[in-house]
């Protein structure tokens, strides 16, 4: 199981590299591709401030939330170029790599250790936080 540490930086990783994809990968000519990838890497980038887990600026999105939508971002990048009709402006492995970070998202989320602080509905990020001031 991933820690939930872990999970953390590895958004923030993920961020940067679906904003990076389509420079990286050669697709950056197709508009439509391109912003696909740009909108939810930046997305992801802005919802991870915002969970309540280790690593944010805010507390304010439950986990149970921030992996649904983890989730909803790895499907949108498989179906995207159905969904926006660039499947034919685009080469194979272009393809592939949509599918590779849509899938690579879903296993994150698969694979991370929910029974972690937050994911429980015992505790947060947040209470632990207030624990500690307290004591």
């Amino acid at each position: 199981m991933i820690p939930l540490r872990v999970h953390n930086v590895i958004d923030y990783v993920a961020a940067m590299a679906l904003v990076l994809a389509p420079a990286v990968f050669g697709f950056a000519d197709v508009f439509a591709a391109r912003n696909v990838f740009l909108i939810l890497g930046a997305a992801l980038f802005g919802y991870s401030l915002f969970t309540d887990y280790y690593y944010s600026i805010a507390k304010t999105i439950p986990l149970k939330t921030h992996m649904g939508l983890d989730v909803a971002n790895g499907v949108a990048l498989m179906v995207s170029p159905w969904l926006f009709g660039y499947v034919n402006a685009i080469r194979g492995g272009d393809l592939a790599v949509h599918f590779i970070f849509g899938l690579a998202v879903i296993g994150l989320v698969t694979f991370t250790d929910k029974r972690q602080l937050g994911m429980s509905g015992a505790q947060t990020t947040s209470d632990e936080n207030r624990i500690r001031k307290i004591a």
